[in-house]
């Protein structure tokens, strides 16, 4: 089958091999937070059927508000673990291969 744009996987990325050592810690660290985020956006999402579900008052605008600005501090979280997980992997990689041998090969041999 043909490539086609719309067929490929959005999140890969040509230019980065595909394994590589990172620390554990970072990845605890992401599941917390993956946790955190399904939370509050349960809460969220809870609230706004709430009339309708419960007759219940829903979450006023500031807490709604504050709930998805911790989500965005969240997520600026995950996207700064990334970059330091994504630096780590590349430093071993540059490790593995001190003196720029492997630089052209083709990435089958790397």
């Amino acid at each position: 089958m043909p490539s086609h744009p719309l067929t490929q996987n959005p999140w890969s990325v040509d230019s980065d091999p595909e394994h590589g050592l990172v620390p554990l810690s970072p990845l605890y660290q992401i599941d917390r937070a993956r946790y955190a985020i399904a939370a509050m956006a349960r809460m969220v999402g809870n609230s706004a059927s709430e009339p309708d579900a419960t007759g219940g008052q829903p979450l006023d605008a500031w807490t709604v508000a504050a709930l998805m600005g911790g989500v965005e501090g969240l997520c600026d979280h995950l996207g700064t673990l990334a970059d330091a997980m994504l630096e780590q992997a590349r430093a071993c990689r540059v490790d593995a291969d001190p003196w720029g041998v492997l630089h052209d090969a083709p990435a089958s041999l790397q």
